[in-house]
């Protein structure tokens, strides 16, 4: 059963047995200011806008991919799984991003 959560910049979701995903708007921050954890940033593009992918941002089986929505502010997408690999989790995180890049607001 997937468990719904969201608030004011975002929403969350976890399936028991399977993990969660998260998609978030951070409208002070940019990727610039956003922590790898315990990953390591890459660069990236999401449709014609700078992201990051972050491999192991939350430990093993998790990934963010991150997209400059201004350079102060981004669209974070997370994966974490219950079991499975870092690029699995990253193939999710970049889906979710993909889909939502082209209803973000485009900066000045």
């Amino acid at each position: 059963m997937w468990r719904p959560t969201k608030s004011d910049n975002g929403c969350a979701s976890q399936k028991h047995g399977f993990g969660s995903v998260s998609i978030y708007l951070v409208p002070e921050a940019g990727i610039d200011q956003l922590s790898p954890g315990q990953g390591s940033k890459i660069p990236t593009r999401v449709g014609s806008r700078e992201a990051v992918e972050i491999p192991g941002d939350a430990g093993k089986q998790a990934c963010t991919v991150a997209i400059a929505v201004t350079k102060g502010s981004r669209m974070t997408a997370s994966t974490s799984l219950n079991k499975g690999t870092n690029e699995e989790a990253c193939a999710l995180s970049r889906e979710i991003a993909t889909a939502a890049e082209p209803e973000l607001p485009r900066g000045n």
